[in-house]
Order: structure tokens, then C-alpha cells, then sequence
């Protein structure tokens, strides 16, 4: 068998897309958790086109193909019981060059739960570092979770 540049080149780059698309982690909603007392602030993150379409319609989520969806609830441990409970939240997301990105939350009550929703835009692959903060309501401090997170076609 001859080897030479031109039978080379297609069987790497087939190798470093192999190995690429294992080594990159799926765009699947990604859950981060912070406690604090008996209180518990729980965020994911998820890319707006893994979502079925009736519940992009029904909350009003971009079908763009760079949007993704932050989801947050806050949660009240009592007796042994986990309650959703209603805050306020405050959502900063930046990029690795310290640029803001916006993410207007908006309560979402479903079921007799409350959670909180945000859309935002990214770019392909880039990276965001979100700092979540959550006021309870009837507690004497605030939550506040932090997390790296990114989304996008690998």
C-alpha cells in the first residue's frame, strides 16, 4: 500500500472530527446548584432548538438558532418537604472578554410551581460566565449561584 499526502489528508480529518465529537459535551440542558440554609437556587441552561416546538410557542422563545434558555427555581426545604418558592432574580451573563449579555427573566407559574425564565443569544461555542442571584421571598439573604457554561454546535 502507497501512501502519500492526498490518501492522508481525508482519513485525518476524519481522526480529529472523531475525537472532537467525543471530547465535546452535548448541548443538553446542563443543571448547576447552589445551597444556602434550607434553601436551594437551581439554574440549566439549554440551547432554544433541543426544546419541542409547542413549548417554544406556548413561553414565546426564539426559534433563532443562536438562542438558549436559562431556566431558574428557588427552592424552600421545610419538614422534609421541597417547595418551589417565589424571588426575585437577577441574572448577569458574560463572555470570556467581559462583554454583557442580556437574559430578561420572566416568572413562569405552571402546575402551582413558579420558576423563572430567560432567553439570551450566543455565538457559536462561546463561553458565558452567569452569576444568578435570588432574593426569596420571606428569607433574610440572598442565593447566589455562579457557573461557566457553553452552548453551540460543536
Amino acid at each position: 500500500m502507497t501512501l502519500n499526502f492526498a490518501s492522508i489528508i481525508p482519513a485525518a480529518a476524519t481522526a480529529v472530527l472523531v475525537c472532537l465529537s467525543v471530547a465535546a459535551p452535548p448541548s443538553k440542558a446542563q443543571a448547576h446548584v447552589e445551597t444556602s440554609g434550607n434553601y436551594i437556587l437551581r439554574a440549566s441552561t439549554v440551547s432554544a432548538t433541543n426544546l419541542p416546538d409547542a413549548m417554544r410557542k406556548k413561553y414565546g422563545i426564539s426559534t433563532a438558532p443562536h438562542t438558549a434558555v436559562l431556566n431558574v427555581t428557588v427552592r424552600h426545604a421545610s419538614d422534609g418537604v421541597l417547595r418551589n418558592m417565589p424571588a426575585r432574580v437577577e441574572v448577569r451573563a458574560r463572555n470570556l472578554l467581559g462583554v454583557e449579555t442580556g437574559v430578561d427573566m420572566r416568572e413562569v407559574v405552571a402546575n402551582d410551581m413558579v420558576t423563572y425564565m430567560g432567553s439570551y443569544s450566543f455565538l457559536p461555542r462561546e463561553v458565558l460566565d452567569f452569576q444568578i442571584t435570588a432574593y426569596p421571598e420571606g428569607a433574610q439573604r440572598a442565593i447566589t449561584l455562579q457557573f461557566r457554561d457553553r452552548l453551540g454546535r460543536r
